[in-house]
């Protein structure tokens, strides 16, 4: 297994700045968490506890160099935290909505017993008629419950200790809509008639979600719908309502589009904050007024900017790792070496204890993957030598194994040939030369294993 080989490099600094991202992504969820129940004007102390012990752990798994666990469990928690605002926010909006239906019904039966009134020539005073009509508009500022019973009130007779039995029973007996029906049952049948009512159902639940994403356009969204409750005619009334209905659902799913962009787009800045003191290329402030679009493509950018700063950065770590790791095995590494790299895919690098023979690293530095390989820097050809020269590579291949393994980092075999599997590649010695010559004659510094 000394012949040419396929490894992969993961470095203890990729893996702290990859667990770090996940962390700076965990503290926006929590500010994301926060914001929800600012909006949803809800407290939950004792699951906000629990969420800061949580957080607290997490960085006790990165003083412990636990990386596996928290890019495992980070993820699952800031998903956990989506879903418990999702969950509220569902709950508040079918509360929302069920509210607004019964507010809705009160000024529904107000009106019924306003026609009542008038049906039967009540006499009533301005204040309550005033009263009466301010509730219509649901801006009453008392109980409209209390307000129906005294509407209610008004069409008893006044002396009903002195009714007898079969008065009370046909007192009972209201006759609402020319049938023996009870008030009571016929304020029931309203009630149910409204809950059943499609046009209500799906408006209510529209508005209830559309008043926590978007305020403003919730409010705008009211006084057209009161236009339309102030319409006479059925038929016209009837195709404004179906025409609010697919605004209101259009208007809505926008929102949460957009609620959705603008969390996703959160967390990212924060990983990039986190791996990156260049600042960022756009104005937070317009994140509010952004559009799905143009959202969207702020979204492609900020990914496209973190992916090149994390293959950058990590190129980085890579190069510097097994760098050193060969300098304390005694190859010659220089100050440059990492650009001329970077620039050819490849690098060759001399053992002075090994003359006429080197190593090979093939593949572009950004790239985790590469190819290890001994090579001999003459056009000599000798079999045994270079068959020596392969066996001696294996044992620095595991001391370099065992230095960066030490530093927290792994050098994972992934493909191998054995000895002899294939000739030593040969490598023009004035190639090299030319290389060597282009860096500084500096070599690296690192301690012998």
């Amino acid at each position: 297994m000394s012949g040419p080989k396929v490894v992969r490099i993961v470095t203890l600094e990729e893996m702290m700045a990859t667990s770090k991202g996940h962390l700076a992504r965990l503290d926006q969820s929590i500010k994301q968490w926060q914001k929800a129940m600012d909006k949803l004007n809800e407290t939950d102390e004792k699951f906000y506890e629990t969420i800061i012990a949580k957080r607290k752990t997490f960085d006790q798994m990165l003083e412990e160099q636990r990386f596996s666990d928290i890019q495992r469990l980070v993820p699952i928690e800031i998903t956990s935290l989506s879903d418990d605002i999702a969950q509220r926010r569902q709950l508040k909006v079918a509360a929302k909505s069920q509210q607004a239906i019964e507010e809705k019904q009160a000024k529904e039966n107000i009106k019924a017993l306003i026609n009542l009134l008038n049906n039967k020539q009540v006499v009533r005073s301005d204040q309550f008629n005033n009263e009466l009509q301010q509730a219509i508009k649901g801006k009453y500022q008392g109980n409209v419950n209390q307000l129906l019973t005294k509407a209610f009130n008004l069409l008893m007779p006044k002396n009903t200790k002195e009714l007898s039995e079969k008065q009370q029973a046909l007192l009972n007996r209201m006759v609402v809509d020319n049938t023996t029906q009870t008030f009571a049952s016929w304020l029931e049948q309203q009630n149910i008639a409204l809950q059943k009512d499609p046009y209500i159902q799906k408006i209510e639940h529209y508005l209830a979600e559309l008043s926590l994403e978007q305020k403003e356009v919730y409010d705008v969204f009211i006084e057209r719908l009161n236009n339309i409750e102030q319409e006479l005619q059925p038929n016209r009334k009837k195709l404004l309502l179906d025409s609010i209905i697919l605004d209101l659902a259009q208007a809505v799913n926008e929102a949460k589009e957009r609620g959705v962009l603008q969390a996703q787009l959160e967390l990212l800045i924060a990983e990039l904050q986190q791996k990156t003191t260049e600042p960022l290329d756009f104005d937070f402030n317009k994140l509010d007024t952004m559009s799905v679009k143009e959202l969207k493509i702020l979204i492609d950018n900020c990914e496209h900017t973190l992916a090149q700063i994390t293959e950058k950065t990590e190129a980085m770590y890579r190069q510097q790792v097994i760098l050193q790791g060969l300098a304390s095995l005694g190859y010659e590494v220089r100050h440059g070496m990492d650009t001329q790299w970077a620039k050819d895919g490849r690098l060759v690098l001399r053992n002075p204890s090994t003359p006429g023979y080197g190593i090979e690293l093939a593949a572009n530095a950004e790239v985790a993957r590469m190819q290890v390989r001994a090579v001999k820097l003459t056009s000599e050809n000798n079999q045994q030598r270079d068959s020596d020269i392969e066996t001696l590579w294996c044992s620095d291949f595991t001391k370099l194994q065992q230095w960066l393994a030490k530093q927290g980092s792994e050098l994972i075999i992934e493909k191998a040939l054995p000895v002899g599997a294939v000739p030593l590649k040969s490598v023009i010695s004035d190639e090299i030369d030319s290389l060597q010559k282009t860096t500084e004659h500096k070599t690296l510094s690192s301690k012998k294993i």
